[in-house]
């Protein structure tokens, strides 16, 4: 036969997920109540006895009301400290003061005036039993400080208690006192400093407005803004009157082109005419040039007379010359000029032949008057565009010395303003210390006690410890958790399985059936007329039990379907002996013939459970070679035979391992459908393992809350070594209440069933049988939870 098993060493089983679900921990205190339970019964009686005996202790308390908010406000030095700042107080932290109260310079203080009373009073024994938090209503705290003293004489609490307010109100007025003084000699040191400070500032801002030649930076700046828009209003309307004379000099520069004159030339010559010098030597030229001409007549050119004409001739044109190019200047081309000036060499010349007028001149005469005109616009024309464009560009110029100032604006006011900022911030500051140098010395002159006591010490009448309500919540609470840790020890040192799952990933085999824990593990059964009734009291051990049943039914080993099935199971007491009796009954139902074989010769259960007499059986059958029908028991069950242990034998492995033994399981196989051998647990003893090859298949049993991990993998590595077949495992003595796997369903259904008024037999019950039978069950369920 092949082996089945998977060796638990090469199996990785899943890691468990870290923490405890609510179910994990009522298993855990159901599994673990009675060690627990002791630990709490223990602890709490130390705990309480403890208490209990501790000698009584009085407390007494004291009020001290810490603010005082006349001096407080006298006090304070900051900058708006009368403005919605009433002082530190006011934080509502007083960590400060209860550590100052509590250390021991002022205790010893109180100590020191205890001592006519107590002689052996120490700032030490004081300060350990004393008590000092800051009180507070409705969770907001307040200005009132809690002093309490514990001891065991009451009279004591009170007078500690008495000691320390007085040396606490006298601290606070020194401190009061101190605060001012510190405070009048911190202003008569900072005073000078910030006087000079102001000075240095009110310095800078005159130095401001003298460099700058301005009084406040922000009129300025909106005096040149406005002087910038109204340069921009000129340059705008400038700029509409040159384009309005640009269009007009075109206009007339068309004109003349339409008359056949050269604009440029014209209106160069009309300039020249304006000009009273140029017309003055023009005039004297025509006039040399017309004695010359009358001169001509008379004498030859090469008379002194003549030469002399033509001399001062050629000097007044050089001077006509010079005089137009001085006056038209950059304004006209060389080109220009020149035809300029031979226009009016000719005009000289024409003026000598004094012509009369005629008819045919008149038209000539009306067309010079025209281009006089046109001429004369077209020169005043460009006189205005030259004076409109010096005029753009000296108020482009203005423009620009306004913007470069216009820039320098927003730092001047920045610089201004940080200057004026400063200066308040330092008369402020050099006012309040002013003010405040007044006020701290009339608060010095009045100071009184900021602290005072509120209410003072009691005289205790009952003592604070022991608490015996205390004291017994206290212990109950430690002895739990105490207990509680103590079941989580005690599970987490147990190594038994307590769940199927543990079970399934430990063995790797199939699982076959589980079984609940039950009180009775019996299938009653009456046995009149060889006819057999089946009981459904605790109905899911029964359900367990068939659903094993029907699952063995489909097993197929390499031999074909299973016949002979061992039982066997890690450890003792795991329920292998009853699931293998109870197994044989269920199978009968199904209408199998079943033969149940103790196999155990060294602890035989099987005919105490089937109450049998166990005289003769299968030991004495292999020992003395008998045959085994005359010793099988067919009386219990129909279909049903059962083969007891026998009598004691010192050597059991021999007898399971005999040829007869092998033998008797071939004609069980061929009599039965199923032969059932228990056999003793095989992490234990041995005998199992001689049967290893001789029956079809092994069923692991393993019980719940018994077998452990390590016994399941010993006895799962033995039958591994033995090569057998596992047809899988029965998970026994599975808790209903704590694992999906048991039979629940099918309990609450049958009890419902049991309620609805039968016996376990089937018959009625009366009111009384019915009402004991509700009773034994509530009583069940109280014990299971």
């Amino acid at each position: 036969m092949s082996n089945g098993i998977i060796r638990p060493d090469t199996v990785h089983l899943p890691q468990e997920e870290p923490g405890f679900s609510l179910s994990d921990i009522k298993q855990i205190i159901y599994r673990k109540w009675k060690p627990a339970l002791a630990v709490t019964i223990v602890a709490f009686a130390g705990i309480f006895a403890s208490e209990a005996l501790k000698t009584p202790k009085y407390k007494s308390e004291t009020l001290i009301l810490l603010e005082n908010s006349k001096t407080q406000n006298s006090t304070s030095i900051a900058p708006g400290g009368n403005q919605g700042f009433t002082g530190y107080y006011n934080l509502k932290d007083f960590s400060t003061e209860i550590y100052v109260l509590r250390s021991y310079s002022l205790v010893s203080q109180a100590a020191q005036k205890l001592k006519l009373r107590y002689s052996n009073i120490t700032p030490g024994e004081i300060i350990s039993s004393l008590s000092i938090r800051q009180a507070s209503v409705n969770e907001v705290p307040t200005d009132v400080l809690i002093v309490s003293y514990t001891n065991s004489d009451p009279e004591k609490a009170k007078a500690v208690l008495e000691a320390l307010g007085e040396t606490y109100v006298d601290y606070s007025l020194e401190r009061q006192r101190a605060k001012a003084s510190n405070a009048i000699l911190f202003i008569d040191n900072q005073l000078p400093n910030a006087q000079k400070e102001l000075d240095k500032t009110s310095m800078a801002i005159r130095d401001f407005r003298r460099k700058y030649s301005l009084v406040d930076p922000d009129t300025h700046a909106e005096a040149v803004t406005k002087y910038k828009l109204s340069l921009e209003q000129e340059s705008n309307g400038l700029q509409l009157d040159l384009q309005r004379l640009k269009n007009l000099k075109i206009e007339l520069e068309s004109r003349l082109i339409k008359l056949g004159q050269d604009p440029e030339t014209i209106a160069a010559s009309s300039t020249l005419s304006q000009d009273s010098v140029y017309q003055k030597l023009a005039s004297q030229l025509k006039d040399i040039e017309a004695n010359y001409a009358l001169g001509k007549i008379n004498f030859h050119d090469t008379y002194h007379v003549m030469e002399e004409l033509k001399l001062q001739q050629q000097e007044l044109r050089q001077l006509l010359n010079k005089r137009a190019r001085e006056i038209l200047g950059k304004s006209a081309s060389p080109e220009i000029q020149q035809k300029v000036l031979i226009a009016t060499n000719s005009t000289t010349v024409k003026s000598d032949s004094r012509t009369p007028t005629t008819k045919n001149s008149q038209p000539g005469t009306s067309n010079n008057s025209i281009l006089e005109n046109l001429s004369t616009q077209l020169v005043e024309t460009k006189t205005q565009l030259a004076v409109l464009e010096k005029q753009k560009k000296s108020l482009a110029n203005i423009q620009k010395e306004v913007d470069s100032q216009f820039q320098l604006l927003p730092q001047l006011q920045q610089d201004y303003s940080q200057l004026q900022r400063e200066y308040a911030v330092k008369s402020e500051a050099v006012d309040y210390l002013l003010k405040r140098q007044q006020e701290l010395e009339i608060a010095e002159a009045e100071a009184n006690a900021p602290w005072r006591v509120l209410n003072a010490p009691y005289l205790p009448s009952k003592p604070v410890s022991p608490n015996i309500q205390n004291s017994l919540s206290r212990a109950l609470m430690l002895s739990g958790l105490l207990g509680i840790a103590t079941a989580f020890l005690l599970q987490k040192l147990d190594q038994r399985v307590r769940k199927v799952e543990e079970i399934k990933q430990i063995t790797r085999l199939p699982i076959l059936g589980t079984i609940p824990r039950v009180e009775n593990p019996m299938i009653e059964t009456v046995t009149s007329n060889r006819k057999s009734s089946y009981s459904y009291y605790y109905s899911s051990f029964t359900e367990g039990l068939r659903a094993l049943a029907m699952n063995l039914r489909y097993i197929v080993t390499e031999t074909g379907r299973i016949k002979s099935l061992a039982l066997t199971s890690s450890t003792s007491s795991e329920g292998k002996t009853t699931i293998s009796y109870n197994l044989g009954v269920v199978l009968t139902e199904l209408g199998l013939k079943v033969l149940v074989v103790d196999g155990d010769m060294r602890k035989p259960k099987i005919h105490k459970i089937a109450q049998i007499k166990n005289e003769r059986g299968l030991s004495d059958i292999i020992a003395n070679n008998e045959s085994w029908t005359d010793l099988i028991n067919t009386e219990i069950l129909e279909n049903l035979h059962v083969l007891t242990a026998g009598s004691n034998n010192p050597n059991p492995i021999a007898l399971l391992n005999s040829e007869k033994m092998t033998e008797m399981i071939a004609e069980w196989e061929e009599e039965y459908d199923y032969v059932l051998i228990d056999t003793p647990p095989i992490g234990v003893m041995a005998d199992a393992k001689s049967l290893a090859t001789e029956v079809d298949s092994f069923l692991f049993v393993t019980g719940i809350e018994r077998a452990t991990r390590k016994g399941i993998i010993n006895a799962l590595d033995i039958l591994g070594s033995s090569n057998c077949h596992m047809a899988g495992f029965v998970a026994n003595m599975v808790d209903r209440d704590f694992d999906y796997y048991a039979y629940s369903y099918y309990d609450s259904y049958y009890n419902q069933q049991k309620n609805a008024g039968t016996t376990d037999n089937g018959t009625n019950m009366s009111e009384g049988n019915e009402s004991q039978g509700r009773l034994q069950q509530i009583v069940r369920q109280f014990r299971r939870r």
